[in-house]
Protein backbone atom coordinates (compact mmCIF):
# COMPACT_ATOMS: atom_id res chain seq x y z
CA UNK A 1 0.00 0.00 0.00
CA UNK A 2 2.52 2.43 0.66
CA UNK A 3 4.72 1.75 -2.53
CA UNK A 4 1.59 1.81 -4.17
CA UNK A 5 0.45 5.50 -2.90
CA UNK A 6 3.69 6.83 -3.18
CA UNK A 7 4.11 5.75 -7.04
CA UNK A 8 1.17 7.33 -7.66
CA UNK A 9 1.85 10.22 -5.76
CA UNK A 10 -0.76 10.56 -3.55
CA UNK A 11 0.41 11.85 -0.71
CA UNK A 12 -2.28 13.24 1.11
CA UNK A 13 -3.73 9.54 1.19
CA UNK A 14 -0.08 8.27 2.16
CA UNK A 15 -0.38 10.60 5.04
CA UNK A 16 -3.68 9.39 6.03
CA UNK A 17 -1.95 5.73 6.26
CA UNK A 18 0.35 6.70 8.31
CA UNK A 19 -2.11 8.27 10.74
CA UNK A 20 -4.18 5.40 10.42
CA UNK A 21 -1.54 2.84 10.41
CA UNK A 22 -0.05 4.40 13.52
CA UNK A 23 -3.18 3.60 15.15
CA UNK A 24 -2.69 0.22 14.39
CA UNK A 25 0.46 -0.82 15.62
CA UNK A 26 0.70 -0.91 18.99
CA UNK A 27 4.13 -3.32 19.53
CA UNK A 28 7.58 -1.29 19.63
CA UNK A 29 8.91 -3.87 16.84
CA UNK A 30 5.63 -2.78 15.31
CA UNK A 31 6.12 0.78 15.29
CA UNK A 32 9.44 0.74 14.43
CA UNK A 33 9.24 -1.20 11.16
CA UNK A 34 6.22 0.80 10.20
CA UNK A 35 8.58 3.99 11.18
CA UNK A 36 11.40 2.49 8.67
CA UNK A 37 8.50 2.66 6.20
CA UNK A 38 7.66 5.71 5.73
CA UNK A 39 11.13 7.74 6.51
CA UNK A 40 12.20 7.78 3.33
CA UNK A 41 8.88 9.90 2.43
CA UNK A 42 9.08 12.16 5.53
CA UNK A 43 9.62 15.44 3.44
CA UNK A 44 6.98 14.73 1.00
CA UNK A 45 4.42 14.04 3.80
CA UNK A 46 5.25 17.09 5.90
CA UNK A 47 3.82 19.01 2.26
CA UNK A 48 0.45 17.21 3.11
CA UNK A 49 -2.37 19.23 4.01
CA UNK A 50 -2.89 16.47 6.32
CA UNK A 51 0.46 16.96 8.66
CA UNK A 52 0.38 20.51 8.31
CA UNK A 53 -3.38 19.99 10.10
CA UNK A 54 -2.59 17.91 12.61
CA UNK A 55 1.20 20.27 13.36
CA UNK A 56 -0.93 23.35 13.71
CA UNK A 57 -3.45 21.23 16.02
CA UNK A 58 -0.64 20.36 18.07
CA UNK A 59 0.85 23.98 17.78
CA UNK A 60 -2.03 25.45 18.91
CA UNK A 61 -2.33 23.12 21.71
CA UNK A 62 1.44 23.59 22.52
CA UNK A 63 0.72 27.46 22.64
CA UNK A 64 -2.14 26.89 25.11
CA UNK A 65 -0.44 24.92 27.19
CA UNK A 66 2.40 27.37 27.58
CA UNK A 67 -0.59 30.05 27.73
CA UNK A 68 -2.03 28.18 31.17
CA UNK A 69 1.71 27.72 32.59
CA UNK A 70 2.48 30.86 32.12
CA UNK A 71 -0.37 32.19 34.18
CA UNK A 72 0.04 30.01 36.65
CA UNK A 73 3.58 31.52 37.00
CA UNK A 74 2.66 34.62 36.86
CA UNK A 75 0.40 34.20 39.58
CA UNK A 76 2.22 32.72 41.63
CA UNK A 77 4.53 35.71 41.20
CA UNK A 78 1.64 38.22 41.87
CA UNK A 79 1.09 35.86 45.30
CA UNK A 80 4.33 35.42 46.61
CA UNK A 81 4.60 39.28 46.18
CA UNK A 82 1.49 40.33 47.74
CA UNK A 83 2.43 37.95 50.56
CA UNK A 84 5.63 39.72 51.46
CA UNK A 85 4.54 43.09 50.92
CA UNK A 86 1.24 43.56 51.61
CA UNK A 87 -0.24 40.38 53.34
CA UNK A 88 -3.21 41.79 54.53
CA UNK A 89 -4.68 42.03 51.21
CA UNK A 90 -3.27 38.00 50.22
CA UNK A 91 -7.52 36.82 50.41
CA UNK A 92 -8.51 39.93 47.83
CA UNK A 93 -5.46 38.78 45.70
CA UNK A 94 -6.38 35.37 45.72
CA UNK A 95 -9.73 35.98 45.09
CA UNK A 96 -9.40 38.58 42.13
CA UNK A 97 -6.24 36.67 39.98
CA UNK A 98 -8.18 33.36 40.10
CA UNK A 99 -10.21 34.94 37.23
CA UNK A 100 -7.48 35.92 35.11
CA UNK A 101 -6.92 34.02 32.21
CA UNK A 102 -4.68 36.37 30.52
CA UNK A 103 -0.28 36.41 31.50
CA UNK A 104 -0.11 39.76 30.35
CA UNK A 105 -3.04 41.15 32.71
CA UNK A 106 -1.16 39.68 35.40
CA UNK A 107 2.15 41.01 34.64
CA UNK A 108 0.57 44.67 34.18
CA UNK A 109 -1.13 44.09 38.04
CA UNK A 110 2.32 42.87 39.15
CA UNK A 111 4.27 45.57 37.89
CA UNK A 112 1.70 48.06 39.36
CA UNK A 113 1.76 46.45 43.16
CA UNK A 114 5.55 46.72 42.77
CA UNK A 115 4.98 50.62 42.29
CA UNK A 116 2.38 50.89 45.17
CA UNK A 117 3.68 52.34 48.14
CA UNK A 118 0.77 51.89 50.37
CA UNK A 119 -1.73 49.28 51.37
CA UNK A 120 -5.12 51.58 50.18
CA UNK A 121 -2.97 51.49 46.84
CA UNK A 122 -2.17 47.97 46.58
CA UNK A 123 -6.11 47.17 47.44
CA UNK A 124 -7.16 49.33 44.89
CA UNK A 125 -4.75 47.77 42.19
CA UNK A 126 -6.56 44.30 42.73
CA UNK A 127 -9.89 45.75 42.40
CA UNK A 128 -9.29 47.86 39.56
CA UNK A 129 -8.42 43.82 37.71
CA UNK A 130 -11.77 43.58 36.26
CA UNK A 131 -11.22 47.12 34.66
CA UNK A 132 -7.97 45.94 33.15
CA UNK A 133 -8.99 42.75 31.89
CA UNK A 134 -11.29 44.08 30.04
CA UNK A 135 -9.10 46.62 28.44
CA UNK A 136 -6.81 43.45 27.06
Amino acid sequence: MIDHLASAEEFDLLAIAQVVGGLAFKRDSEQEWFRRRFSMYQDILKESWVYQEIGQEFFEKGREEERQREVQRQSQMLMSFVQTHFPEIIALAKQQTEKIKDPEVLQSVILKLIAAQRLDEARQILLDINKSETKH
